[in-house]
């Protein structure tokens, strides 16, 4: 590409800025504004209206062009909290210098498009399920968004899922005392478009794969796993599952808290409240308009010892 210093500034190569492609047509796969803006492909686009026109063979990119390119930088930039150079937009009539910077940072707002500098606010969903148990207590829930580009918009523009366990209420006993250490102990997993990862709590998952929205299958999949790991009910665990569904407009989490201590004394039976807490963390909309839409919340399973 000869956008540089000491040359003229060709449409092709301000084409390349906007929509990757330089005679105009869009390109994912090259740095560019439109595709992290606009539709785009997977784990790129917000979804955003408005997309910046190209130039035609020949044509002439006006200052109003490179004004709005310049400003929709600005957006993508404090949207994601990344940092640019900012240069002056030019007005009618002046002469376009070369933006030295332009092209890296372009290459910046692309490749930190999965960042963002703020989030709207918490919509918090619980599966809370109370009595006996001796084996397991299951709760899965349910994300659906209108369409999977409402879901991919979500993640892009810095959605998350954020988990969290507890246990309360029931009879005082060790056994119910470290299932309430465990729970805390889990923290709260943050799942997001690319990453997942336990905030707070304590101890060392023995299971903790960093990945997101985008790495999960239609199958479950561990992805969280920590133990009690204290005497005698150090086998005692939680793990956390996730999967796709429906189109991939869909996101399934299935928590199981699971007794496998060797103990076998009936007083040892599990009581209490146990709660899993699944928040809705949607995008900031100080910079961009909503174009992902709350999902619904469903209750798919809540079961204890298989019922």
């Amino acid at each position: 590409m000869s956008y540089a210093v000491g040359q003229d500034i060709k449409e092709d190569e301000y084409n390349i800025f906007v929509t990757g492609g330089a005679d105009g047509t869009p390109d994912h796969d090259t740095a560019n504004v439109n595709t992290v803006w606009g539709v785009g492909t997977g784990d790129k686009g917000y979804g955003q209206a408005g997309a910046l026109s190209s130039v035609s063979t020949g044509g002439n990119v006006t200052a109003t062009q490179w004004a709005t390119l310049l400003d929709r930088m600005d957006t993508l930039e404090a949207h994601q909290g990344s940092a640019i150079t900012n240069p002056t937009n030019p007005t009618g009539g002046d002469d376009i210098d070369i933006f030295t910077n332009l092209s890296a940072d372009i290459t910046t707002l692309f490749d930190s498009r999965l960042d963002n500098d703020a989030n709207a606010g918490d919509a918090s969903n619980t599966i809370a399920a109370s009595g006996t148990w001796t084996d397991n207590t299951t709760q899965t829930a349910r994300f659906t968004w209108s369409s999977a580009n409402h879901a991919r918009y979500y993640f892009n523009a810095g959605g998350e899922i954020r988990i969290s366990f507890a246990r309360t209420g029931g009879t005082s006993n060790a056994k119910n005392d470290e299932w309430t250490q465990l729970a805390s102990d889990c923290g709260t997993l943050v799942f997001g478009a690319r990453t997942m990862a336990k905030v707070g709590g304590a101890g060392i998952p023995t299971t903790e794969i960093d990945d997101g929205w985008y790495d999960i299958s239609t199958s479950f999949v561990i992805k969280f796993k920590q133990i009690e790991g204290t005497n005698p009910y150090e086998l005692n665990f939680i793990t956390v599952e996730f999967r796709t569904a429906d189109v991939l407009q869909q996101l399934e989490i299935r928590v199981i808290y699971k007794d496998d201590a060797t103990d076998d004394n009936p007083a040892d039976d599990v009581d209490g409240t146990f709660t899993t807490t699944f928040i809705e963390r949607p995008p900031s909309t100080a910079e961009l308009v909503d174009t992902w839409g709350n999902p619904s919340f469903t209750t798919v399973t809540n079961t204890q010892d298989g019922s």
